[in-house]
């Protein structure tokens, strides 16, 4: 019975041996083995990004005062045309009388004139004469002045809101984001162009005149455009709570045309940001939030940081402070406070 008994007291003693072991490699292999970097600090320049709209820098709905008779426009659409060139003749009815009456009162004038020399006539009737003949050519002058339209400054004629022998009455011209002014023809300056967009008010502060811009065009994907803050509209829409800034942008090719769309980055000085590895930020699912995980003295922290902008495989964020260390490889088999063998 003695041998029986250490037989089995042996037995038991080596099988326990056996499980032991198996029990503390499953204990060391439940610690995740990570990689890890560091957190760094470095200066960069944040950008603001805005959808923007192409302006003529100038822009003209060019008319006259009185209605009349389009007698003939002298440049087609598409054509560029200088400053003080003849645009547009209209009918000259009104200055044919407007002269056949100024002639009339000028003779009355001179004959009067003599008269009252030799004071045949009273002082009053030669100035009442006189007055009349003053707005009888002023009348004539304004008439004559709008038998004819001049380009106001140098550009090219983009749209032809008239034919010839159509009669020109004052209406506006109802044309969404363009001038609203009436007009035979349409008149606009495209070189250089304005370039708009509208900032919140939050942003407002950090948007000045003089800050650098990237601009691009859809037109134009591949192509990047570098422009300068020129002005800020010193007050805001009452409906958007927005302001308008515009960028003025040489346009030598002609490429760019009013109404294109664009987007329009703000490069803001530089400040001093951390950086972590675009790999070591996690989205909790379902949610926005974002999070990486801090490793301290072997143990895995989640902190929730916020992004400001991506560079390449590096992004610029709060939440964390220079030097720590995040969690870049591994991140799945890791939870908030477990044990962590970094490698």
């Amino acid at each position: 019975m003695n041998r029986k008994y250490m037989a089995l007291m042996l037995a038991l003693a080596l099988f326990g041996c056996k499980t032991n072991k198996p029990s503390e490699e499953l204990v060391q292999a439940e610690i995740p083995v990570v990689k890890t970097a560091r957190v760094s600090e470095k200066p960069f320049a944040p950008k603001l990004t805005y959808s923007a709209t192409v302006f003529a820098n100038r822009e003209s709905n060019l008319g006259a005062v009185l209605p009349g008779k389009v007698e003939r426009i002298c440049f087609a659409e598409g054509d560029k045309v200088k400053k003080g060139d003849l645009i547009v003749e209209l009918s000259d009815e009104l200055l044919t009388q407007a002269l056949v009456e100024n002639q009339a009162l000028r003779k009355d004038y001179e004959r009067l004139k003599r008269l009252r020399e030799k004071e045949s006539v009273s002082q009053m009737e030669y100035d009442h004469l006189k007055a009349k003949l003053e707005a009888s050519d002023a009348k004539t002058d304004m008439i004559r002045k709008n038998t004819r339209v001049y380009a106001p400054f140098s550009g090219t004629i983009v749209e032809r809101m008239m034919e010839e022998g159509e009669v020109y009455f004052i209406n506006p011209g109802l044309d969404p984001g363009y001038s609203m002014r009436s007009g035979i023809v349409r008149l606009m300056q495209l070189n250089p162009v304005k370039i708009e967009f509208e900032v919140n008010e939050k942003e407002l502060a950090k948007v000045v005149p003089g800050l650098q811009t990237e601009i691009s065009f859809d037109a134009f994907p591949q192509k990047n455009y570098q422009g300068t803050i020129h002005n800020v509209k010193p007050m805001l829409s009452t409906l958007t709570r927005t302001a308008k800034v515009q960028i003025i942008l040489e346009n030598n090719s002609g490429e760019l045309k009013p109404g294109m769309f664009g987007r329009v980055s703000v490069i803001l000085p530089n400040q001093p940001s951390v950086f972590v590895p675009l790999s070591a930020i996690t989205r909790l699912a379902g949610t926005g939030e974002e999070f990486v995980y801090v490793v301290e003295d072997n143990t895995a922290k989640r902190v929730v940081i916020n992004q400001i902008q991506t560079f390449g495989n590096d992004v610029a964020v709060t939440g964390v402070k220079p030097g720590q260390m995040v969690i870049v490889e591994g991140k799945a088999k890791v939870q908030d406070g477990s044990k962590v063998d970094v490698k």
